[in-house]
């Protein structure tokens, strides 16, 4: 599968991957590349449905989209990376781990799932998702206002407004069609889960969530009891969106293990 993505090119022999959250594309990562690159060669990536890539006429999944993202380091050339990713591109990140162990160096994170074990819950999420895919379709800019609406984005009410409506702005700015096709695509109801495969990870894992975000605080307490090799980092203050609500502390957090 063919993902469009930005390569920052900065003489170093490390590179770090760097994968965005559902409503987002590369530009949504530009900042924290900006602030990482002169630590790493930064590849910035637009998952299906978002920025330049599309999912819309594409028969794909989770294990496609793994392909894809290797399929850059192939044409780049590059052997192994540190992947970063948010939220839907942490899914994205856990399952390229697991898909190609041997391209990767480290994983970062934040505010991810491993996917949904229960059967049950998987059916319930996808009639969710089914009515989100409608209402992406039907009505692009309510479905986005409920959406910021969602408890998980309760912390983010309180960002500076500045950044709270250029966020707003790029989520508005995704096709309503494309970002709704990969919902049913490689979304939570549908990707494998990747809970009993936790253990496979044998190189460094930083889990990373807000204190505010109890359901992801949950989720990654029982990751790091499976992966015991892992790092548990809970913020302080923050809620799902770490590198949002609190830039310079998550820039701190990812600096200090890159070096």
């Amino acid at each position: 599968m063919e993902l469009n993505y930005k390569f920052i090119e900065n003489g170093h022999s490390k590179t770090l991957m760097l994968l965005h959250g559902f409503l987002q594309s590369h530009k949504s990562m530009l900042a924290m590349a900006k602030h990482l690159s002169d630590l790493r060669n930064i590849i910035l990536v637009d998952l299906p449905g978002f920025g330049a890539s599309k999912s819309v006429g594409h028969d794909y999944n989770m294990k496609d989209v793994t392909y894809g993202l290797k399929d850059i380091l192939v044409q780049l050339d590059i052997e192994r990376v540190d992947v970063l990713g948010y939220s839907m591109g942490g899914r994205t990140a856990l399952a390229f781990s697991l898909e190609h162990k041997a391209c990767v160096s480290a994983l970062y994170l934040e505010s991810a799932s491993p996917g949904l074990e229960d059967k049950d819950q998987r059916n319930e999420r996808y009639k969710i998702d089914i009515k989100r895919h409608d209402s992406m379709i039907s009505d692009y800019p309510s479905f986005i206002k409920e959406w910021e609406d969602l408890p998980l984005f309760k912390s983010q009410k309180a960002l500076d407004p500045v950044a709270f409506k250029r966020q707003s702005e790029e989520r508005l700015s995704q096709d309503a069609h494309e970002a709704a096709d990969s919902l049913l695509k490689y979304g939570t109801s549908v990707q494998p889960s990747y809970w009993s495969r936790l253990t496979e990870l044998d190189f460094p894992v930083y889990i990373i969530v807000g204190e505010k975000d109890q359901k992801f605080v949950d989720i990654a307490r029982s990751m790091s009891e499976r992966m015991k090799g892992a790092t548990l980092i809970i913020v302080e203050s923050c809620g799902h969106n770490i590198h949002l609500e609190n830039f310079k502390l998550f820039i701190e957090l990812i600096r200090k293990r890159l070096k």
